[in-house]
C-alpha cells in the first residue's frame, strides 16, 4: 500500500498554557479579545472624564449660590448640564461592561471547550492517575473562578484608571489636602501585600478540598449499589460529612480575611475624609479655601474611594483566578503519551486487516505514589502484563485468546486499539505499524467491544448509532437481532426510543453486553474485537448470538477473549495465555489432544455444564 507522506496538523489553536504563570497564559488565551477589552478600556477613560466633570460643575453651582450669584436660570442650565453628564457617563460605562464581561462569556466558552476537547485527546494512563472528581471539579468550579477573574476582576482592575485622572483632579484642587489624603496609603499597601499572601495560599487550599469533595460525591453516585449492597450509608454519609466541614472551615478562614479587607479599607478611606473635612474645614474658615473647591475635592474623594473599596474584591477575584487558573494550565499542558506524530501518515488506511504481533512486551505504569511513598526506596517495577508476544491473524479470519485471569488476554486488545504503547516489540495492520495509521482512522477500523461496558444516559437509538449518528434505523435493528438484543428491544416501553439511565442502570448486564455488541456492528469495522463480550449472557442466549455472528464475521478479521471454550471453539487459531505468555496455540481440537491447560479449561466447563443441566 503506497502512501504520501503527510504529516497530521495541529488539533488545536490555542496556546500552550504556562505554568505558574496565570497572567500570562490568560493573556494568551484573551489576544482573540484583545479589542474588545482594548475598547471596554477606552470607554472606562471616557467614563473617568466625564465623571470629573460632575466636581467641577458642582464647584461651579455651590460657588455661585455662596456668592448669591447664581441665579435660577443659571441654577436649570448647571441642572441640564449635569443631566447630561450622568447620562454620557452611563452610556459610557454601560458598553464598557457589555465588552469586557461579554469577552469574558467567550474566552469561558473557548476555554471550557478547549479543557474537555484536550481530554479528549489524553490517554488512557492519564485517567487511571487522574480522580474524575478532580477533573469535575476543575471544569466547573474553577472555570467559574477563572471566568470571574476574567471578566469582574480585569473590569475593576481597568476601573483603577480612575486613580491618576482622580489624583490629578485632587491635586487641582488643593495640594495640601491631597496630601492629608494619602497619609493611610502606606498602611493600606502593607495590610494588601498580607492579603495577597494568605489568600492566595488558601485559594489553594479551598480549591483542592472541593476538588476531593466532588471525587467522593462521584464515587458515592456511580457506586451507590456497591454502597447500598454492603450497607455502609452511614459511614459514607459520616465521612462526606467530614470532608464537608473541612471545606467549609477552609472557605470560613478565607471568607473571614477576606471580609476583614473591605471594612479596614473602608475605614482607612473614611479616617482620610476626616481629616480632610478636619482640615478643609480650617482652610474654608481661614478663606484659604473655598467652599466650592471644598466640596468639589469631597466629591472627588468619594469618587476615588469606591476603586479603593472595590480593590478587595478584586483582589480576592485574583488570587482564586490565578490558583484555578493554575490548575486547568496543569490539565492542558499534560501531553497524551499516544498521539498522532512525525511518524503518522495522514491518508494511510486499512484495507484487508492483517494483524502481527511481533515480539511485543507491555508493563502497567505505576499507580501515583503519595509523597510518603515517594520518599521509600524503590524496591521493583511491575510485572509483564504481556511478555514477548508474537502471532498472527490473516485477513479474514478469527482468532480467539483465552487464558486464566490476569494473564494478558484484555491488554493485548488495549495494546491494539492503542490505548497504551508497547514497552517493546512491533503490532502491525496489514504490514504497517500502528505509528503509522492516524488515531481516527485506526480506532474506526477497529470494532471494539470492552469488558466493561458503558451505557451512556441516552435512549437505546443514541447508544447503538453511537459511532454512526446518521445510521438508519433498519440497520439499528439488523444490528440488534445479530447481537441477539432484538428481542429484548421489542419488549421496552418505546423501543428505540426508550430512555436509559446512568450507565444503563435499567438493564440487566447481559442486556448491556448485548446493546455494546450491535453499537460495535453497526460501524461495520474492518476489524472486530470482543472482549468477553458475552460473559454475563445465558449458554443459550449465547449459541444463538454466536450463530448470528459467525456469518457476520465471514470474511471479517476478528479477535475474540473469552474465558468460555464454547465461545471460541469454532475459531481458525486460538493461542492461550498465563502470565503474559502464549503457552499454547492451534485449533480447538489441536488444542484438546495436547492435553495442556486449555484442554484443562476445557474439561472443568464441560464439567460446570453437566453439573448445571443436573441441577
Amino acid at each position: 500500500m503506497k502512501n504520501e507522506t503527510r504529516h497530521a496538523p495541529p488539533e488545536t489553536s490555542w496556546p500552550p498554557a504556562e505554568p505558574g504563570k496565570p497572567f500570562l497564559t490568560l493573556l494568551r488565551f484573551n489576544r482573540r479579545y484583545l479589542r474588545a477589552y482594548l475598547t471596554g478600556a477606552a470607554l472606562a477613560v471616557v467614563f473617568v472624564v466625564i465623571s470629573l466633570l460632575m466636581p467641577l460643575i458642582i464647584r461651579a453651582t455651590v460657588q455661585g449660590l455662596s456668592t448669591g450669584a447664581l441665579g435660577t436660570d443659571r441654577l436649570w442650565e448647571f441642572f441640564w448640564v449635569l443631566l447630561a453628564t450622568s447620562i454620557a457617563a452611563g452610556v459610557a460605562r454601560y458598553f464598557q461592561r457589555t465588552l469586557m464581561i461579554g469577552a469574558s462569556r467567550h474566552f469561558e466558552y473557548d476555554l471550557r471547550n478547549a479543557y474537555f476537547r484536550h481530554l479528549q485527546r489524553l490517554s488512557a494512563s492519564f485517567f487511571q492517575r487522574m480522580p474524575t472528581g478532580d477533573l469535575m471539579a476543575r471544569a466547573t468550579s474553577d472555570m467559574n473562578q477563572i471566568r470571574d477573574f476574567v471578566g469582574p476582576g480585569v473590569m475593576g482592575t481597568v476601573d483603577m484608571i480612575r486613580l491618576p485622572f482622580t489624583l490629578g483632579m485632587m491635586f487641582y484642587l488643593s495640594v495640601r489636602l491631597t496630601l492629608y489624603s494619602l497619609l493611610p496609603l502606606p498602611a493600606l499597601t502593607i495590610l494588601v501585600y498580607l492579603f495577597v499572601r494568605f489568600m492566595n495560599r488558601q485559594s489553594k487550599i479551598v480549591q483542592e478540598i472541593y476538588a476531593e469533595l466532588s471525587t467522593r460525591v462521584q464515587e458515592n453516585l456511580a457506586g451507590a449499589r456497591v454502597v447500598k449492597a454492603f450497607g455502609i450509608e452511614d459511614r459514607e454519609t459520616d465521612r462526606f460529612r467530614e470532608k464537608t466541614l473541612e471545606y467549609m472551615k477552609a472557605n470560613v478562614k478565607l471568607a473571614v480575611v477576606t471580609s476583614f479587607a473591605w471594612p479596614l479599607i473602608d475605614m482607612l478611606i473614611g479616617v482620610a475624609v476626616l481629616m480632610v473635612i478636619w482640615q478643609g474645614g480650617k482652610l474654608v474658615i481661614e478663606n484659604h479655601l473655598t467652599l466650592g473647591d471644598l466640596s468639589a475635592f469631597l466629591i472627588t474623594m468619594v469618587m476615588l474611594a469606591w476603586p479603593l473599596i472595590q480593590f478587595g474584591w478584586v483582589l480576592t477575584l485574583y488570587q482564586r483566578g490565578a490558583v484555578s487558573m493554575n490548575r486547568i494550565s496543569a490539565i492542558l499542558n499534560e501531553v497524551p503519551e499516544i498521539s498522532d506524530d512525525q511518524r503518522t501518515v495522514m491518508n494511510a488506511r486499512i484495507t484487508v486487516g492483517r494483524i502481527q504481533f511481533e515480539g511485543v512486551s507491555f508493563r502497567y505504569p505505576s499507580p501515583p505514589e503519595s509523597a510518603a511513598q515517594a520518599a521509600l526506596p524503590t524496591t521493583h517495577q511491575r510485572p509483564w502484563a504481556v511478555e514477548e508476544v508474537s502471532f498472527e491473524v490473516p485477513a479474514g479470519t478469527t482468532l480467539a485468546i483465552v487464558g486464566p485471569t490476569g494473564s494478558g488476554k484484555s491488554t493485548l486488545l488495549s495494546l491494539l486499539c492503542r490505548e497504551f504503547e508497547p514497552v517493546s516489540g512491533h503490532i502491525l495492520i496489514d504490514g504497517q505499524a500502528l505509528e503509522v495509521f492516524p488515531l481516527h482512522t485506526l480506532r474506526h477500523a477497529l470494532g471494539c467491544v470492552p469488558q466493561d461496558v458503558f451505557i451512556f444516559s441516552e435512549s437505546i437509538r443514541e447508544n447503538i448509532r453511537l459511532g454512526r449518528p446518521a445510521i438508519p434505523d433498519g440497520e439499528i435493528l439488523d444490528a440488534a437481532r445479530v447481537a441477539g438484543f432484538l428481542g429484548d428491544l421489542q419488549e421496552m416501553p418505546q423501543q428505540l426510543d426508550t430512555l436509559l439511565g446512568e450507565r444503563g442502570v435499567n438493564l440487566s448486564g447481559g442486556q448491556k453486553q448485548r446493546l455494546a455488541l450491535a453499537r460495535a456492528l453497526v460501524c461495520n469495522p474492518a476489524i472486530l474485537l470482543l472482549d468477553d463480550t458475552l460473559s454475563s449472557v445465558d449458554t443459550r442466549t449465547e449459541e444463538l448470538i454466536l450463530r448470528e455472528l459467525r456469518g457476520y464475521m465471514e470474511g471479517r478479521t476478528s479477535i475474540i477473549v473469552s474465558h468460555r471454550i464454547s465461545s471460541i471453539r469454532h475459531a481458525h487459531k486460538i493461542i492461550v495465555l498465563a502470565d503474559g505468555q502464549i503457552v499454547e496455540s492451534g485449533n480447538h481440537d489441536e488444542l484438546v489432544e495436547l492435553d495442556g491447560l486449555y484442554a484443562r479449561l476445557h474439561q472443568r466447563q464441560l464439567l460446570e455444564t453437566h453439573l448445571e443441566e443436573d441441577s
